[in-house]
């Protein structure tokens, strides 16, 4: 798998002037962290973690991330904590890695 860096909603663009591109378990963690922290626009990109008018509990939150990891095999969030800022440890492939969200793509 492949993917195009994307980092405070921008996309990174490298000293040479390409795109900075990432393989395999980063472009998957990347794709996952997308899926969390987009706003839920269609069925099938999303989720409905950041469309909530209040904080949830980091269960609700968990199981609201799990959601729109659904069709990703192999990967899962477990929700360490939650408010402005909601800290996860995302599991990809048996690899975790502990990532924020906080709304801003």
């Amino acid at each position: 798998m492949r993917d195009t860096m994307i980092k405070n909603g921008d996309i990174v663009i490298g000293s040479s002037g390409n795109t900075v591109l990432l393989e395999g378990t980063d472009a998957k963690f990347q794709q996952a962290v997308l899926c969390i922290s987009a706003k839920l626009g269609d069925r099938n990109f999303g989720s409905k973690v950041l469309l909530q008018d209040k904080t949830l509990s980091a269960k609700q939150t968990e199981l609201l991330a799990n959601e729109s990891l659904a069709k990703m095999k192999n990967t899962y969030a477990s929700v360490k904590s939650v408010g402005k800022t909601i800290t996860i440890d995302l599991t990809v492939d048996d690899i975790t890695r502990k990532v924020q969200i906080n709304g801003n793509l």
